[in-house]
């Protein structure tokens, strides 16, 4: 019981700093003036993090899009919009790179 209300903690602790990062791109957003590649990233940022909004009222939150494997916590607390676990994430970018 203890380890499920540490569980819905954390849960409540990514969603409150997803809605906070959520916030503060949409709001650099707005402040962009000119069409650049800032505005691109910015709108890219804000789209990855109302993904993991979404995923997280469906219940998927915290798992892998690509292998289904639990994302560590560690890594959700540093990126809590990353979607890959850590492994599928350095494949990715290994590919990437191979480009």
């Amino acid at each position: 019981m203890q380890d499920n209300e540490r569980h819905l903690a954390q849960l409540e602790e990514l969603r409150a700093l997803l809605q906070e990062q959520h916030a503060a791109a949409v709001a650099e957003l707005g402040a962009v003036t000119s069409e650049s590649g800032d505005q691109l990233r910015l709108a890219a940022h804000a789209a990855e993090i109302e993904a993991a909004i979404e995923r997280m009222d469906r219940g998927l939150y915290g798992t892998c899009r690509r292998c289904g494997a639990f994302i560590p916590l560690a890594v959700l607390f540093r990126a809590p919009q990353e979607q890959r676990c850590p492994g599928c994430a350095e494949q990715s970018s290994t590919m990437e790179m191979a480009v």
